[in-house]
């Protein structure tokens, strides 16, 4: 296969598309799996009509193979599991640690004080704990996300707007993560699901649930000034609603505490069952196709 210099025509549908182009604008099959991107024919687009089988076959033409994603995905799930369980731990420490200190009084024997100060210190290093944790939890769903993609054109639902290594990389990348992930898994839902069947509520109920999650409980970044944001406003209204009571200002923290715990444990739900349900819908179409599925 040679390189082409100037617009190129897709193997696959036949459209035109530009020399920087490194997908075809039109089916989004990779340039270097293109059956013919020297050629200079006339665009003829893809026919309607074409079913998954048909493009499963042409998909495994053009190299794509499928590969078993369970393994991963169980990592996934666990990951997702120890993360919620470390952040959750943190969460109830921190809610316990304020307590203790509402409950120092000018009285206060020095014992209670050095024991609030070292739950400070221990709720301190914990913080790059949880951290430390969502970066490898991010690193195993990122590696079943991009198994998942590399698998949809072998299961007949075409390619992809994303490559398996975008769809692995843009799930670390703090905040961007939170649009490319869900886009790219929406994208999949849509390829492997029967046509006008799609389930997205799922997904539309994950995202919803973990934003404000890593908003109220990381608490880095650029995300510490929007926690921030919800905490004075919180006060505020406690401050109101006691009289000026400045004691609420504490019970504000408890209270962002505990709605981010809910939300985390509704988004660990909710993430497990999507996992799941990715799985089935893979299992699902390769079972349907069954010889038209090349494996790798």
């Amino acid at each position: 296969m040679t390189t082409s210099v100037g617009p190129w025509v897709c193997g696959n549908c036949r459209s035109v598309n530009r020399d920087g182009d490194s997908r075809c604008y039109s089916c989004r099959t990779p340039r270097a799996l293109a059956l013919d991107p020297d050629s200079r024919e006339p665009a003829r687009p893809q026919t309607t009509g074409v079913t998954a089988a048909q493009q499963a076959t042409t998909a495994s033409s053009l190299g794509a193979r499928y590969r078993d994603a369970g393994a991963l995905a169980a990592l996934a799930q666990v990951a997702v599991l120890i993360v919620t369980a470390i952040t959750l731990a943190r969460t109830v420490l921190t809610i316990l640690a304020i307590k203790n200190v509402e409950g120092l009084g000018p009285d206060a024997t020095p014992e209670s004080i050095t024991a609030a100060l070292d739950q400070v210190i221990l709720l301190a290093a914990l913080r790059y704990v949880v951290l430390g944790a969502w970066v490898l939890g991010l690193v195993a769903w990122g590696a079943w996300l991009a198994r998942v993609v590399a698998n949809v054109p072998a299961l007949g639902g075409g390619w992809t707007a994303e490559t398996p290594r975008f769809a692995f990389i843009s799930t670390l990348i703090p905040g961007g993560n939170l649009y490319w992930t869900t886009s790219t898994m929406r994208q999949a839902i849509l390829a492997l699901s029967p046509k006008g069947a799609a389930r997205l509520g799922l997904i539309s109920a994950w995202w919803l649930a973990l934003t404000p999650t890593v908003i109220l409980l990381l608490n880095i970044g650029p995300l510490r000034w929007l926690r921030n944001i919800v905490e004075t406003i919180v006060s505020t209204v406690l401050l109101v609603l006691s009289g000026g009571d400045v004691r609420t200002l504490l019970d504000a923290t408890v209270l962002v505490e505990l709605v981010g715990g809910a939300l985390l444990l509704a988004a660990a739900v909710l993430a497990v069952v999507l996992v799941q349900q990715l799985e089935r819908l893979q299992g699902e179409r390769r079972v349907a196709l069954g010889g038209a599925v090349t494996p790798a």
